[in-house]
């Protein structure tokens, strides 16, 4: 039996998808705690995800809760699902970008680098509370940039940290599919560094089946696959990988944008919760649905139920490198396959970097530690170093006027 579980964020709109993938996975756990700034908008959920679990007959509570150290107290497993700045900001990071001639997101480049300055900082403080009242909690971290904050709080916190994203599984899906097995009998040689990933091999009953993928890829003219990037590399990229590669054309459909992502789900946000309001509603919404949030039922219910059973089963986790990437140092993240079970998280090695993706990670990765480094000691320098060297941006110039925006909209205190 698991005593707690506690949301970091836990007013978000989509809680209740993860509230039903528990339930429908049959997760032992006694109370699930949802901690947010206090509210109308924490009520709502909350009230809505127990009359979810009420209506199914499982025996668990809902709790919301604006206190940090009792919400996290006791709590064995701690979800961080914080967007500081809420979707207001995520517009932010998508469109401002553009305007500097660089390509605009949530997790990568210039956009992923502001949310990372405004969230890291809620973060490290967040951590150092949990380590004070619950030094042997699990934090699973779902919140963007995923691997610049996972990577900070492994250098700064001495919380178990383990990061989680859903693109990887998402493309084991359509791999699998193209291939007519399940996903769960793929073994997939994966290397990535967030949202930025590739897949070298896929193995079935230990034999590899990447010759008769390709071949079969070939043949198929579904959006689903980069087939550019396939053909090329012969590895089968992430979606958001293409971000990087095809970013010159992504970028002018960013300038001719109307209407952002982000525009759309700010707005989705506000009906979801209206509906959630109605007392009498006790089933996911469609509006709900439509935002496909599979993260919780494809990685992070799956990574609990590991992390609870003594059979070791693999996953795709953002963890410390440790030295398996070769090429990438220690205490950095990475994306990598991995063993769980109760006796914990063991990341397969990788060995080298394929040679066209060395020269891109390494300098991400250092982009990121320079990110990190600009967050703790509140450092202009480190900063725009942070950006420049950046795979998505492309000038010193540009970078620095960004910076300055960014400094401006989110009232940081740089020196």
């Amino acid at each position: 039996m698991i005593e707690r579980i506690t949301i970091l964020g836990g007013s978000s709109v989509y809680i209740p998808e993860f509230v039903l993938t528990a339930v429908s996975r049959n997760i032992n756990v006694k109370e699930i705690v949802l901690f947010a700034q206090p509210g109308r908008k924490l009520d709502i959920v909350a009230r809505f995800c127990q009359r979810l679990i009420d209506k199914s007959g499982f025996p668990c509570k809902v709790t919301p809760c604006s206190d940090l150290a009792q919400a996290v107290t006791g709590a064995k497993y701690i979800i961080n699902h914080i967007r500081v700045g809420g979707m207001q900001a995520r517009m932010r990071d998508e469109m401002l970008p553009r305007q500097y001639d660089m390509l605009g997101d949530e997790t990568l480049g210039p956009g992923g680098f502001a949310n990372a300055m405004r969230t890291l900082p809620v973060v490290f403080d967040f951590a150092q509370q949990i380590e004070e009242v619950n030094p042997r909690a699990i934090l699973i971290n779902l919140t963007n940039p995923m691997g610049v904050i996972v990577e900070g709080l492994l250098k700064y916190s001495n919380l178990q940290t383990i990061g989680v994203c859903d693109l990887p599984s998402t493309t084991i899906k359509r791999i699998a599919a193209v291939l007519q097995h399940e996903p769960e009998n793929l073994r997939a040689d994966y290397i990535g560094l967030y949202h930025f990933g590739w897949f070298q091999d896929i193995k079935i009953d230990n034999r590899s089946r990447m010759s008769q993928l390709l071949e079969l890829l070939e043949n198929r003219g579904e959006d689903d696959f980069d087939y550019a990037l396939i053909e090329l590399f012969r590895m089968i990229p992430t979606a958001a990988t293409g971000l990087y590669f095809h970013r010159a054309d992504l970028l002018r459909k960013q300038q001719a944008c109307p209407r952002f992502r982000s525009e759309a789900l700010y707005e989705a946000e506000k009906q979801i919760l209206a509906l959630y309001e109605n007392e009498h509603l006790n089933e996911i919404p469609e509006l709900t649905r439509q935002r496909n949030a599979v993260w919780y039922d494809d990685i992070i219910l799956p990574l609990i139920q590991a992390l609870e059973n003594d059979h070791e089963r693999e996953l795709i986790l953002c963890v410390r490198n440790d030295g398996n990437i070769r090429d990438l140092p220690e205490d950095a993240s990475v994306e990598l396959p991995a063993g769980v079970s109760r006796r914990g998280v063991r990341p397969r090695k990788a060995g080298s970097l394929p040679r066209f993706l060395r020269g891109i990670f390494v300098a991400a990765k250092e982009s990121d530690r320079l990110t990190v480094e600009a967050v703790r000691h509140r450092s202009y320098e480190y900063a725009l170093q942070a950006l420049v060297i950046n795979p998505f941006v492309p000038s010193i110039d540009g970078a620095k006027r960004y910076l300055e925006r960014v400094m401006k909209e989110d009232k940081l205190e740089l020196h």
